[in-house]
């Protein structure tokens, strides 16, 4: 496991290293940043910028061309209803596989042990978790390409905690993410403060997430409820990878309110050519 603490008001020096690093490389070369890395995932409060960091990331890995090879967004032109066609589509199939199976069974368990406020919530989080599973196998059987998402598995737990009444479960979330698989995924932590999360989600003109559904008198306490969520999540990352051998990259990002959006995703794209040149690194000492 490799974590990094990036800060998008740090010398660029270090972000145009590597860019011209990746410039440089030469086509005999070009393996270098082709790993078996396959999913980028986003992870921090909601309003913190996910969705434009990974969107405007996705276009600097595009232009990096045959280096990096494919790139996409996870469900970029879908639609809710045609997003839940798709997942159905591919969870049902996938209830014929042993291990599918079982995995559900930890996730509904983990969710149920979890307390959630309502039987909708508890619905809600165990079917997004069971689908987020089902695409993720379903696009390591596909071609070698980078999957970026804004809404991946760390979120879909955190969905769980944030309505949660019980922090303690006998199915561990870390565990099933290890049953998931972490060898071929980047966590890429938007570390940033409540204040700023907050205010960047209230002069958003949609009310897509449920912090903007929600009434005033829990408000304050469901942001602090989100806010520490996101902290311990990371802390248990950090504590269980490094009791443990796996080969993920998680990385924290500053997000402040001088931060734009193309200062995270420049922060967020050297995180991840990074990754892929420690990646091919160690594939070389390993072969070697």
């Amino acid at each position: 496991m490799v974590f990094r603490s990036l800060s998008p008001s740090a010398d660029a020096m270090t972000s145009h290293t590597v860019r011209d690093l990746v410039v440089g490389l030469q086509p005999s070369e070009a393996r270098a940043l082709q790993t078996d890395i396959r999913f980028v995932e986003f992870f921090g409060l909601p309003g913190i910028g996910k969705t434009t960091a990974s969107n405007l990331m996705a276009k600097s890995l595009q232009g990096c061309g045959p280096l990096i090879g494919d790139v996409r967004i996870a469900g970029q032109t879908r639609t809710f209803i045609s997003r839940q066609i798709h997942r159905i589509g591919i969870v049902i199939p996938r209830f014929r596989q042993t291990e599918f199976r079982s995995l559900v069974r930890r996730i509904a368990r983990f969710v149920i042990q979890s307390g959630q406020v309502s039987l909708v919530d508890a619905f809600k989080v165990t079917w997004n978790l069971c689908s987020l599973v089902a695409y993720i196998e379903d696009e390591r059987g596909r071609n070698n390409s980078i999957i970026i998402m804004d809404q991946g598995l760390l979120q879909g737990f955190w969905s769980v905690f944030l309505k949660s009444k019980n922090r303690e479960t006998s199915e561990r979330w870390f565990d099933i993410l290890s049953s998931i698989g972490l060898h071929d995924m980047i966590f890429l932590y938007l570390r940033g403060g409540v204040d700023v999360a907050r205010d960047r989600l209230q002069v958003r003109g949609d009310r897509s997430s449920r912090m903007q559904r929600t009434s005033l008198d829990s408000y304050r306490d469901l942001w602090s409820t989100a806010d520490r969520a996101c902290r311990e999540m990371v802390a248990d990352l950090e504590r269980e990878m490094r009791r443990e051998d796996h080969s993920c990259v998680l990385a924290a990002v500053e997000v402040d309110r001088l931060a734009s959006p193309e200062d995270v995703a420049e922060q967020a794209l050297e995180a991840v050519l990074l990754a892929c040149l420690d990646r091919h690194r160690l594939c070389d000492s390993a072969t070697q």
